[in-house]
């Protein structure tokens, strides 16, 4: 109104009022609403969100799977515990897991120690034609980007190979998703210096992701509803690295089947001596109380609600 009432104005050569001019000053501390100066108000940001969100959603219907996944596309796991995650889009992807390449921080013994079932699910994603890796820090983008070569080397992959006069040529164009559920460094969630190192690895793994992901492809980092993940600010660590942030879905365990979910195993400078294996356990003060353990137990309550999943994309 305030856009059309400045334009009639003008138009005519007419004084604006007082209260004219109030509407337009109130506009440019929304966002620069009417007073077309080319900023988007507030309004227009909140529809866009909005309308990227139903475009997600009306995706995931079109697949009939949850966010969208679809077996067709190439996918990336980081920061995996007992891999149930990927075992879930196996089974989502009726046994196929030729497109998957899952990634663990862990030492395969340590993991196989601290999840029972750990080899099990390992069986069953090799005999999918998954892939698994343990070993891959996000923060070492150099590994990471060998591992994804070697698996992508058209010898290894059919996708990614074109026969031209009996030779074969790498054309692998980047991964359709690359997904970190639920990122944790295992130092705790809050205070000064957790956040900030958790915020340090985030923004390693976005800058590595962008440098792996496909054009049109999607960065899919899920979060616990608590006050702690609002506090590192993850999608503007994103907007750091140079990713924009399209959307904000719910993480339902259910929707993804098999699926069950870890706390991250402490970090080796709050382990004790030895090879002993530790499970961190919050105390009134968020602080990590330490106890020896063979291994651990699913923690399937943390994300039973308010857990969400927030989808970043390349500049377009």
């Amino acid at each position: 109104m305030a856009r059309i009432l400045t334009a009639l104005h003008r138009i005519s050569g007419t004084p604006i009022s007082e209260a004219l001019k109030r509407r337009q000053r109130a506009a440019i501390h929304r966002g620069g609403a009417g007073i077309g100066n080319g900023e988007k108000s507030q309004w227009r940001k909140r529809k866009e969100r909005n309308d990227r969100r139903q475009k997600f959603e009306v995706d995931a219907r079109v697949t009939g799977l949850p966010h969208g996944y679809n077996s067709k596309s190439s996918v990336l796991l980081c920061g995996e515990g007992n891999f149930s995650f990927a075992l879930a889009l196996v089974t989502l992807f009726d046994g196929d897991g030729s497109n998957i390449l899952a990634t663990s921080l862990d030492r395969r013994d340590d993991a196989i120690t601290a999840y029972p079932d750990l080899q099990d699910i390992e069986d069953c994603l090799e005999a999918s034609g998954a892939t698994v890796h343990f070993s891959v820090d996000v923060n070492d983008n150099k590994n990471l980007h060998r591992i994804v070569k070697q698996w992508s080397a058209p010898e290894n992959n059919e996708e990614c190979e074109r026969n031209t006069g009996g030779m074969r040529q790498y054309r692998f164009g980047g991964f359709d998703r690359i997904v970190w559920n639920f990122p944790d460094c295992g130092v705790g969630s809050l205070g000064r210096l957790a956040v900030q190192v958790n915020q340090d690895t985030l923004h390693a793994f976005f800058c590595g992701a962008k440098t792996l992901l496909a054009k049109h492809g999607e960065v899919h980092v899920s979060m616990l509803g608590d006050e702690a993940r609002t506090a590192w600010n993850v999608a503007g660590i994103a907007a750091q690295a140079g990713l924009l942030f399209r959307a904000e879905l719910d993480f339902q365990p259910n929707d993804f089947p098999g699926y069950s979910h870890f706390r991250t195993l402490p970090h080796a400078s709050l382990l004790g001596q030895g090879n002993m294996y530790h499970e961190g356990k919050r105390g009134d003060n968020n602080s990590m109380n330490i106890t020896t353990v063979g291994c651990v137990d699913a923690a399937d309550e943390d994300v039973q609600s308010g857990a969400r999943t927030l989808i970043f994309q390349l500049p377009s």
